[in-house]
């Protein structure tokens, strides 16, 4: 059986025989002397992974410097406007590290280059990227052009606490669950007076949480295009009635604004909660080990959302090719899986997503890379900060009784349709 190298260099000798674009002309000599810069974020862990990836590239680049720079990210489009300013101050990064969310704001602002060229005039890059599932490749792509290669990615799943479940003898989920049969474990998990009281389900209240719900039940914010708002479809409206009722009909949910769900969650006080896979590394960590996970809940269809980033190129970059050699070390398996070890990121690979350090925890750990199949992008036009404001104040007002799901989306809409407009 061939080994993952072999097959990579088989596939390189073969497609070496073919012609190449201009960027074939352009070979980087090991000796080369460069100064190549980042526009990056990230944890401090997620940090020294990158470090130790630019030190594997810098052996074989020995007299290029690189020098990582990590930017807080408040919203994109901040990130995106700091990023114009220092263009503009003679200071262009050569490398850029952006999540889905903000791909078709700096597409729009002309801050990515198509990666797309220096792709086909790599074989090993086109062998490698053959391998990152084509959903995550979608995502950061733009009018049919690459724009970044995938780095990482999460999903949302229904984690569970075994104990709740095995204390309330409730039986565990199983694949191909509905709606239905949600609210069902739900209420059969909530138990107990106010100031004890375990709940079926602890919220997630941000946006990205909520998407599973719109997906699962055919809908989504915006036109599949972008240009159009979807607020006021019936199903929207159904959605945020759902997730209302949970709290204050059904009662298996408490207030979720504000609301500590994963350490909640881990300490019993909830039975399932909505997550990637973010909070295992801390849950394991503090010797939380008895959860596991299952697929989002279907009503008219299984599926879930996603998210990720991944790492462009800066046209005013003064080394292209050089710069995309880095990100080939950044998305290398050994950079991926030592990034996956830390405990927050679905690896781009299955092959990571196969090793015994991802499987680790939760018994169901390979769902997370399998969800895949049948999740979809977290909307992300170039008028997401406005749609993330808009999306938050109008399920705010639902979940307060402020307004009725039907009034808060009729009035997110209008405001939508002005942000998309301005958008052009």
């Amino acid at each position: 059986m061939q080994t993952r190298r072999q097959i990579l260099t088989s596939s390189a000798a073969l497609a070496a025989t073919l012609a190449l674009p201009r960027f074939a002309s352009a070979a980087v000599s090991s000796d080369v002397k460069a100064n190549l810069t980042t526009y990056n974020w990230g944890n401090p862990d997620e940090a020294q992974a990158y470090a130790a990836a630019f030190a594997r590239f810098q052996e074989r680049f020995p007299n290029v410097s690189v020098a990582d720079n990590i930017t807080p990210v408040s919203s994109w489009s901040d990130y995106a406007d700091k990023l114009v300013t220092q263009i503009a101050g003679g200071n262009p990064p050569d490398i850029i590290n952006i999540a889905i969310e903000g791909v078709r704001l700096a597409v729009d602002k002309g801050l990515l280059m198509p990666l797309d060229d220096l792709i086909a005039a790599n074989p090993q890059a086109r062998a490698l990227l053959d391998t990152i599932p084509l959903q995550l490749r979608d995502a950061l792509s733009v009018d049919g052009k690459l724009y970044e290669v995938p780095n990482g990615w999460q999903t949302m799943v229904i984690h569970y606490n075994k104990k709740v479940f095995d204390e309330a003898g409730v039986a565990y989920p199983k694949p191909g669950w509905t709606w239905d049969d949600f609210l069902d474990t739900a209420k059969a998990l909530t138990k107990g007076e106010q100031e004890q009281r375990v709940y079926g389900f602890g919220m997630p209240w941000f946006n990205f949480a909520i998407h599973p719900w719109y997906l699962t039940n055919g809908t989504y914010p915006v036109s599949d295009d972008y240009t159009e708002s979807n607020l006021t479809d019936p199903k929207m409206v159904e959605v945020a009635q759902w997730l209302h009722d949970l709290v204050h009909v059904h009662k298996v949910s408490p207030d979720p604004i504000g609301l500590n769900v994963y350490d909640q969650f881990a300490a019993g006080r909830f039975g399932m909660t909505g997550a990637g896979r973010w909070p295992v590394a801390g849950w394991v960590k503090n010797g939380f080990t008895d959860f596991d996970i299952v697929e989002w809940p279907r009503k008219a269809a299984s599926a879930t959302v996603f998210g990720g980033a991944g790492w462009g190129i800066s046209p005013e970059s003064k080394n292209p090719e050089l710069a995309f050699k880095a990100i080939m070390e950044l998305v290398s398996v050994e950079t991926v899986t030592e990034v996956m070890d830390i405990g927050q990121q679905i690896p781009i690979y299955r092959e990571v997503a196969e090793s015994p350090a991802f499987l680790a925890h939760p018994e169901n750990a390979e769902l997370f890379y399998n969800v895949i199949e049948t999740a979809r992008p977290v909307a992300s036009p170039k008028y997401f900060n406005a749609l993330d404001r808009i999306l938050g104040r109008v399920m705010d007002e639902v979940i307060t009784n402020s307004k009725s799901p039907e009034d808060a989306l009729a009035s997110g809409d209008r405001e939508l349709k002005r942000a998309i407009r301005r958008a052009g």
